[in-house]
């Protein structure tokens, strides 16, 4: 297909800037034309990842979520998943069934500071003290940020008290506590309030944007090799590639979308909240509507490309909402993920947390409903593939098990039949780009026979997916490789 004139202008406009910039270091003629048309060439090419990391509070019942998966680790059924071999009343995970082939179920990972719900404040971080809410830390979606040059989008649906954020709710860390935006409504006039001015030009914009400040780390360092012998083209390539880093760091996001969206959630949110206070966002009877507010604005703003990193955190620990809106009457900490296993004959009696399991699995039918469908679109980014294709959601919670409070792999059937295990319940879902291996199982302690690998092998991979290298998380060295493509 022939190229847009426009987008071939800018093309051109691209590569003459770079081949100046390489003459202006001094670097040979030849050589900077070669650098332009191969950088330029490499950035068209690059696939957009969207990072979406998404905390369901209080656990999981294992006996309603574990998923049956055949011997090499492939699902079998996510609905009739479970830790029996008969299908439990409740299949936490079988919202996701239908998008099964995108999705890793995690298994036999631990958080080194993690203990009873306080784990929230090191479960991101893998930050190995316990109970500590003061000492500096960064959780991995803002380190990946930070090194793709932007800032995450970091949204809440009552994720702290009235009062204000305490150790319940410091899920998130830039070095300090992150507190999210509660109010959908101040995130989507933030983030798609400017569009419409000069939409026309927006296309060529982004492409300009992204030739220029994605300019191949990897294709300056390809060259770097190839030239080791010539060592002043070789320090003129490190200063560019500094300059171009630089660049992109001091960068802006450049939306895909040319107007701004239209969320029903946020418009009959704000119709809703018309002359209320600024506690109506975080009052708890208005927990469904400001969740599916913020999954809607989350969604969106993955589909503009308009946030390439985003937190959002439903609730904070110990929050008692009473989940009788969905069906499950009781507070969700206190009453709900505290009924505890009960044993019935050889093995469990799984009616009794069925409206736990039901207000868990809830989480999930509106992370399918306001985020996941929406994403099954040409990627405006990427017209070839669909959003789903070129995004990770990263799902998790603070402990395991609600009721006995584990935070590490932990043996819960009772009687003679065969064991079921909690495992801390993490999920992705999404192809991250090509970079992410998925529809599999991947249990790195099975049986609990031997000890649980920090989370931080997970935050590694998916920084490696990100187009982002990093040594460690805290504790956590070994990236999980089961997970990425290559």
């Amino acid at each position: 297909m022939k190229e847009h004139a426009r987008l071939a202008r800018a093309r051109l406009g691209v590569e003459r800037r770079i081949f100046l910039k390489a003459l202006s270091l001094g670097i040979a003629a030849p050589i900077a034309w070669q650098l332009s048309r191969a950088s330029v060439a490499e950035a068209q090419q690059k696939r957009p990842i969207r990072l979406l990391v998404f905390y369901t509070p209080h656990g999981m019942p294992p006996e309603h979520y574990n998923p049956i998966v055949n011997a090499n680790g492939m699902f079998l059924d996510l609905v009739a998943g479970g830790a029996v071999g008969n299908p439990p009343p409740v299949s936490i995970l079988g919202p996701f069934e239908p998008y099964k082939q995108y999705v890793n179920v995690l298994q036999g990972f631990s958080y080194p500071g993690g203990n009873t719900h306080e784990g929230i404040l090191t479960v991101l971080s893998n930050f190995g003290v316990m109970n500590d809410e003061t000492t500096p830390r960064t959780s991995f979606e803002h380190v990946i940020a930070a090194a793709l040059g932007t800032e995450p989008l970091i949204l809440g649906a009552i994720p702290h008290r009235v009062w204000g954020l305490d150790k319940d709710g410091k899920l998130f860390w830039d070095n300090q506590p992150v507190v999210p935006q509660s109010n959908p409504l101040t995130a989507y006039d933030a983030t798609f309030g400017g569009l419409g001015a000069n939409a026309g030009d927006l296309a060529v914009k982004t492409q300009l944007r992204d030739a220029l400040t994605a300019l191949t780390t990897s294709q300056l360092n390809n060259m770097s090799q190839a030239l080791g012998n010539l060592t002043k083209v070789q320090s003129k390539l490190a200063v560019h590639l500094e300059a171009l880093q630089s660049l992109r760091s001091s960068s802006t996001n450049a939306q895909s979308c040319t107007t701004a969206p239209d969320l029903p959630a946020i418009d009959s949110l704000r119709s809703a909240s018309q002359g209320q206070p600024p506690e109506y966002f975080l009052s708890e009877e208005n927990f469904p509507a400001l969740l599916a507010a913020q999954m809607q604005l989350a969604a969106q703003s993955i589909i503009c490309n308009a946030a390439p990193v985003i937190g959002l955190q439903p609730m904070y620990t110990n929050a008692d909402i009473n989940f009788a809106f969905m069906g499950s009457t009781g507070s969700h900490h206190s009453v709900l993920s505290h009924t505890g296993p009960v044993a019935e004959g050889t093995g469990l009696a799984l009616a009794t947390r069925v409206p736990f399991a039901k207000a868990q699995r809830w989480f999930y039918e509106q992370l399918v409903e306001h985020v996941v469908s929406k994403l099954t679109i040409p990627d405006p980014a990427d017209p070839g593939r669909q959003v789903i294709d070129n995004t990770i959601i990263y799902m998790f919670s603070e402990i395991g098990e609600g009721a006995w409070h584990t935070s590490q792999t932990k043996p819960i059937q009772l009687g003679a039949t065969p064991n079921a295990y909690a495992y801390m319940p993490i999920v992705t879902l999404g192809g991250g780009g090509g970079a992410l291996k998925t529809g599999q199982v991947v249990n790195v302690n099975p049986n609990a026979a031997g000890t649980d690998r920090p989370a931080g092998d997970i935050y590694l991979a998916l920084a490696k997916a990100m187009g982002v290298s990093v040594a460690s998380f805290g504790n956590a060295t070994n990236p999980l490789t089961e997970i990425l493509a290559s």
